[in-house]
């Protein structure tokens, strides 16, 4: 930490202390502890956690809180905000979860309700551009619509896109965007190929850390499940629109699909890699979003841990955590 922070961290620990004070009525029995950027007073005596967002990143607040809250196996739950967006946000995914965290904003030291934002409209379905398909297919390619934009992905990474100005092919926008310079005048079929035999090359198992290997890993997951969903005891699975959109290849978002089990119920599925902290607010949006049966959270199998397992549980549905075994390992 440097001093900055240090003295960040004593501010948001001296303003969580009044506010635990404001919601109790009593000096707290513990000291504040720093986590994910924000603060927490967690108080197991009580039987209650208080959580101060970070007000640089206050989106993976409520994530941190569950994960807390798990751990410590406190069912009061409180979790402050100062951006009046996140928080609308928080309170709307908090309707999946049981119990429900409370979600308040803090007005200077008044803590007030919050009303829950309404779930993102979809996108409008977009039409396919002509041909799309086929350049995919004949590259080895798999074409998906996601938030409205076709893209074709080898092992969930995605190597083209279809643009009002035509296709791009490339690893990454810089990488697309270089390609219409470099390589404009080469037909794009054989262009996709090339590009998807250089990512299939290092996409394989036992491929390393080889960075065409471990972007998106969630993603290679949910293509492997959906090429073979009966692993995971379903007849059938389709990739839907994550929950969040994604900041770039390096950012880590849970990866929805949805799908049949052998009883015919509808089945959310939910990968993802590495621990994400925000992965049970966003399988919690998924669900409202989805109105699924029942959820299955697919994990690598080093990724199942007892924390998040029980931080699952807290969603509102029928819900299991599988792990399997990486097609990069």
């Amino acid at each position: 930490m440097t001093v900055a922070s240090d003295r960040g961290a004593a501010l948001l620990s001296t303003r969580l202390t009044s506010h635990v004070r404001e919601l109790t009525g009593s000096e707290p029995a513990v000291e504040p502890i720093s986590v994910g950027g924000g603060v927490a007073l967690v108080d197991r005596a009580a039987g209650r956690i208080v959580f101060l967002a970070s007000p640089e990143k206050p989106a993976g607040a409520l994530g941190h809180l569950l994960l807390l809250a798990s751990r410590h196996q406190l069912d009061e739950a409180v979790v402050i905000y100062d951006d009046p967006s996140a928080a609308a946000v928080a309170a709307r995914r908090s309707a999946a979860i049981d119990p429900a965290p409370t979600i308040q904003l803090a007005d200077g030291l008044v803590l007030r309700e919050v009303d829950p934002a309404p779930l993102p409209e979809a996108p409008s379905p977009a039409e396919t551009p002509p041909g799309f398909v086929d350049l995919c297919r004949q590259a080895g390619v798999d074409p998906i619509q996601e938030a409205g934009i076709w893209r074709g992905e080898v092992l969930g990474l995605e190597v083209v896109r279809a643009t009002l100005s035509g296709v791009e092919i490339g690893v990454g926008r810089m990488d697309r965007e270089a390609g219409v310079v470099l390589h404009g005048d080469r037909p794009p079929a054989e262009n996709l190929v090339s590009v998807a035999e250089t990512v299939r090359t290092q996409r394989r198992a036992g491929s390393g850390v080889h960075p065409l290997a471990t972007l998106v890993r969630e993603r290679w997951l949910r293509h492997d499940l959906i090429t073979d969903p009966s692993t995971i005891g379903l007849v059938g699975l389709v990739a839907v629109d994550p929950a969040d959109t994604s900041g770039g290849l390096r950012d880590s978002v849970p990866a929805p699909a949805v799908g049949v089990d052998t009883a015919g119920a509808r089945v959310l599925v939910v990968c993802s890699v590495g621990g994400d902290p925000d992965l049970v607010p966003v399988a919690a949006d998924l669900v409202l979003r989805e109105d699924p049966d029942r959820l299955i959270v697919v994990l690598p199998d080093r990724d199942v841990l007892p924390t998040l397992l029980a931080a699952v549980e807290r969603l509102a549905v029928r819900s299991d955590v599988i792990g399997v075994r990486g097609g990069w390992s």
